[in-house]
């Protein structure tokens, strides 16, 4: 089953907010809807289920975060445990990013704000910092995601290199 851009998107969003550690933005009927628009997708499972319920219910998203956990999971969009070795973490922060399972502003921020320093400054991640922060003074036009992706590519082939080629897993 192909989600549709859309629900990629909106996955790729949370997913994105669960990087950061920080609260979901978001209120309980938006989790359901989402759910509900998954299930119309053809993702029917148990968590994507639980929440369609929630549709009608009022709160904040964050009292459903489990269950939201949950359904990114079984979309394919598995929240990234941060709290790994900083190579594991960044490389797939910087895989989200290459396959578009992360928003490319949010896993670029990451990649710098605490990958970066963690990883020892790899040239990788510094050359995503500088076509993002320089592209002014470098060629007079901001970078195409397309070309934001193809640099964490390359953070995910330094990454794989320093782990000895073992993948990361976003568990």
């Amino acid at each position: 089953m192909e989600l549709s851009a859309g629900l990629r998107s909106r996955l790729a969003e949370l997913r994105g907010d669960l990087l950061h550690e920080r609260p979901l933005q978001g209120t309980v009927p938006d989790a359901g809807w989402l759910a509900c628009d998954l299930l119309e997708a053809g993702l029917d499972t148990p968590a994507v289920q639980e929440l369609a319920g929630q549709a009608l219910s009022i709160g904040p998203m964050s009292e459903v975060e489990s269950l939201v956990r949950q359904m990114l999971t079984e979309a394919g969009f598995p929240p990234i445990d941060v709290r790994r070795d900083p190579w594991a973490v960044a490389r797939d922060v910087a895989q989200g990013i290459a396959e578009g399972s992360l928003p490319v502003p949010r896993g670029a921020d990451f990649l710098i704000v605490e990958s970066m320093s963690a990883c020892g400054h790899p040239e990788e991640i510094m050359e995503l910092m500088l076509l993002i922060d320089d592209w002014e003074a470098l060629r007079g036009e901001p970078p195409t995601d397309e070309e934001l992706r193809d640099r964490a590519a390359r953070v995910v082939e330094a990454a794989d290199a320093h782990l000895g080629g073992e993948t990361g897993g976003a568990a």
